[in-house]
């Protein structure tokens, strides 16, 4: 494959680059050969670990322009030119241009070898420093993603630090909405950070479905994240576990649905199980967080605000005591839609699901007021706070989506 090569090979030479490519691979070296720049461009990872060896005359791009479209996708590839001999301006030109470094023709192939292995051992370097940077950086801010400060949440934080690097499968308990697929995506990117994360529903797939997905999963996929493994049928269990057995480098990661005293690993067969369940993570309730609760409504309320365009909300002493009460069936999925609720200046109904209200409002008015507030809040959300998309989606005029906004209590301040 191309991006596994050590060099990127430009020369519009065929007899040039047949030659250049057998040398350099005979060094160890992995070469990918390109006739023009354009075909090499079109295959360029901006994070790709390797150098490009390009030759300034050719038909189409040259090497300076080759050089300019290389530095605008990656800025710190090594770019070494080729330059014919006697072409000195150029070679300075070249340097001057932002290049690595140059070789003339004809090639000495000790030296092109050494330049070559030099500049491909700088790039890589340079690539996994700035790798090792992104995990520290990372790692730093994992409360900014499994946010918490009791202790429960302290000690996953340490979970998911301490498994991250570690090649086993982990299996990952909750309830429903409590933030089991985050902390999937945090063991993926705490880890080695490198490769593709794929999601795998379980929840009504069929082993049709099973197996396509298994089949279509690339060489760069290293985690296979299944959720609401509990829930897959018992042919897809069968599919499932002779995957996993055969697997020496994909990392499993999966999730199972369920509260205190409920046993969801029941529904699983004793190998796939024992497959899956290497590690176990136990995601807690938001009921059992404690003032956790207010630290994330905190973090709900100002991406909601910045999302739909609305200021942040007053929170009164009397609502914080009805949130203390609360014991949050629906966890962070239901604390997320108070305080989008919230934000929306739309009244909240803890415990109550939408559809499901007994009580009903007082009277006609005041029931058609609630559904026009509702769906104006709904196509808000859809538009991202956006009130001429929202009008769109409504299909009125933006004037009178402002005075119905009004009309309902909704604030008009925000994205236009």
């Amino acid at each position: 494959m191309k991006k596994d090569a050590d060099i990127y090979l430009v020369d519009d030479d065929t007899d040039f680059r047949e030659a250049t490519c057998e040398l350099l691979e005979s060094s160890g070296l992995r070469v990918a050969a390109f006739a023009s720049g354009q075909t090499m461009l079109d295959q360029l990872d901006p994070e790709w670990p390797g150098a490009i060896l390009c030759d300034v005359r050719m038909a189409g791009l040259d090497g300076f322009a080759v050089l300019k479209a290389v530095r605008d996708i990656a800025k710190d590839i090594p770019f070494i030119m080729i330059t014919g001999h006697g072409d000195i301006r150029l070679a300075i030109a070249s340097i001057k241009a932002g290049a690595y470094d140059f070789i003339e023709k004809p090639v000495q192939p000790d030296f092109l070898i050494s330049t070559m292995t030099r500049s491909v051992a700088a790039r890589k370097l340079l690539v996994e420093n700035r790798r090792l940077r992104r995990r520290v950086q990372t790692k730093s801010g994992l409360s900014g993603e499994l946010i918490g400060r009791s202790a429960t949440m302290r000690d996953i934080r340490s979970q998911v630090l301490r498994l991250a690097d570690l090649p086993m499968s982990v299996c990952i308990f909750g309830e429903t909405g409590t933030g089991k697929s985050v902390v999937a995506r945090a063991l993926h990117d705490y880890g080695t950070g490198d490769g593709d994360f794929v999601t795998l529903g379980c929840a009504a797939t069929t082993p049709g479905d099973v197996r396509k997905a298994l089949a279509d999963l690339g060489s760069e996929t290293a985690t296979l994240f299944l959720r609401s493994l509990d829930r897959l049928d018992t042919a897809s269990q069968a599919i499932l576990a002779d995957f996993m057995k055969s697997q020496t480098t994909l990392r499993i990661i999966a999730s199972m649905t369920g509260g205190t005293g409920s046993r969801p690993e029941d529904n699983l067969s004793d190998e796939l199980y024992f497959l899956a369940n290497v590690a176990r993570i136990d995601v807690p309730p938001l009921r059992d967080r404690g003032r956790d609760v207010f630290v994330i409504l905190e973090v709900f309320l100002r991406e909601a605000s910045a999302r739909f365009g609305q200021p942040l909300p007053k929170i009164t002493k009397d609502l914080i005591k009805t949130l203390e009460r609360h014991a949050w069936p629906g966890n962070l999925r239901e604390l997320q839609n108070v305080a989008e609720r919230l934000v929306m200046r739309l009244p909240i109904e803890l415990g109550k699901r939408a559809g499901r209200d007994t009580t009903g409002p007082s009277s006609y008015d005041e029931a058609m007021q609630d559904f026009e507030r509702t769906l104006l809040a709904q196509s808000l959300r859809e538009a991202g706070g956006r009130k001429g998309d929202a009008a769109e989606l409504l299909s009125i005029p933006r004037k009178r989506l402002y005075l119905r906004m009004k009309a309902v209590g909704l604030s008009t301040s925000g994205q236009d």
